[in-house]
């Protein structure tokens, strides 16, 4: 039963479908149901093929990536996915239904309603795009979120509280949402100099130090001894690799490390940077074998961290 509120309480009427807003068995009824409708899709010769099998989709919660190598093959996916949610009640939001491609641009629909195209996309907090500097986008995207971050708490960074209480707000919420996803991450030179420069600003800010007092960073990390952000993100890659490497279940993360990429030829010019190509540097181009050592991969950990980290 329920009740309106406002100036009195209405009358009381019965509530004939869903749940309470906020109660947990919500979000178990939404995956159940999702789940099942998943399963009866017939995707199996559908989506990318990688290693003898097809990706045809990633999902968490109700965030639904769909992988085709045509536009055809998405339009049947597509159409597929959403006849088998009205069923049991379920609609696409279609105002944040995008489509993103490295080829043409065809149309697609949905209910005789056209899906947009967009360049780059935020799925689970990463932003995704086919452009070779997507990279060097997010880690920019990540530092104007930790300087929003940053200048929401000045009441804490500006004030005259002890520098060790701001070190620990520092390292608990702006060194994350600096390096959230930084398992991902190529790290070219250019990149380690992006977070490098956006620590030291945040640093001599808290501190309110300019640059024109000409304060060596290694007298202001003396002061405020930071978790290097750029050390910290490089020691997550690390540990993130040789869990995948050690993984036995065949899951998709593994597959899709070992991949080689599609078949093709590339475009004139140096190849990009990969996301592999700082750990080869360190492990060998078997490191996918020798993390299965759990010890001496621990044991390299500190050659890659301290290799990676740039000097002045």
């Amino acid at each position: 039963m329920g009740r309106v509120k406002l100036e009195r309480v209405g009358p009381s009427f019965p509530i004939k479908r869903g749940v309470r807003q906020g109660d947990p068995i919500s979000p178990m009824l939404f995956i159940a149901i999702l789940e099942s409708i998943i399963r009866k899709m017939d995707w199996n010769d559908s989506g990318i093929l990688i290693e003898g099998k097809y990706l045809s989709h990633l999902r968490f919660a109700d965030d639904l990536v769909l992988l085709s190598e045509s536009s055809s093959q998405l339009q049947q996916m597509i159409q597929a996915l959403n006849s088998a949610s009205k069923k049991v009640g379920l609609e696409m939001n279609l105002s944040k239904t995008m489509i993103m491609t490295n080829a043409t641009e065809k149309t697609i629909f949905v209910d005789s309603e056209q899906l947009i195209y967009t360049s780059k996309y935020v799925y689970l907090g990463k932003q995704i795009s086919f452009d070779k500097d997507n990279n060097y986008s997010e880690i920019e995207r990540r530092i104007q979120h930790t300087w929003n971050k940053y200048w929401n708490l000045k009441e804490i960074f500006k004030s005259n509280m002890p520098v060790e209480l701001k070190t620990k707000i520092m390292s608990s919420c702006l060194i994350p949402c600096l390096t959230y996803a930084c398992q991902t991450w190529k790290y070219t030179d250019k990149i380690k100099r992006k977070i490098r420069t956006c620590q030291r600003g945040l640093e001599r800010s808290m501190l309110k130090i300019r640059k024109i007092d000409k304060i060596r960073h290694t007298e202001i990390r003396s002061i405020t001894r930071a978790t290097d952000a750029l050390e910290h993100a490089l020691k997550q890659k690390w540990k993130w690799a040789g869990h995948v490497a050690r993984l036995s279940d065949e899951r998709w993360t593994l597959r899709v490390t070992r991949w080689k990429g599609p078949s093709g030829k590339r475009h004139r010019g140096r190849p990009l940077t990969r996301w592999t190509d700082d750990i080869t540097k360190v492990a060998g181009s078997g490191w996918l074998q020798s993390a299965q050592n759990r010890e001496s991969w621990n044991s390299l950990e500190e050659a890659f961290t301290r290799g990676g980290v740039l000097t002045n």
